[in-house]
């Protein structure tokens, strides 16, 4: 009776996290992408693109130890090529 509640709550929380993952990838990937286009970079730049890499970091690695189903990871990435595809 307690469990199905439980369940259901980590499913939700481990679906907002892989949302969170990927959209602090995407992130970091935009970012990446503006450093490489300039010739210089000024330090606070660089440590913003230092952030978002330790936050991706940080957050795949409490995926990975949450052990998110394979299912979940797939249905998030499908919504996620869906979305840039409506772009």
């Amino acid at each position: 009776m307690f469990g199905r509640k439980q369940v259901k709550v980590k499913e939700e929380k481990d679906e907002e996290l892989m949302m969170l993952v990927y959209r602090v990838r995407d992130q970091m990937a935009a970012q990446r992408k503006l450093v490489a286009t300039f010739r210089e970079v000024d330090e606070q730049t660089k440590a913003q693109v230092a952030l978002q890499t330790g936050l991706f970091d940080f957050l795949y690695r409490e995926a990975r130890t949450r052990q998110i189903k394979g299912e979940l990871v797939a249905r998030v990435a499908a919504e996620q090529i869906a979305e840039y595809r409506d772009l």
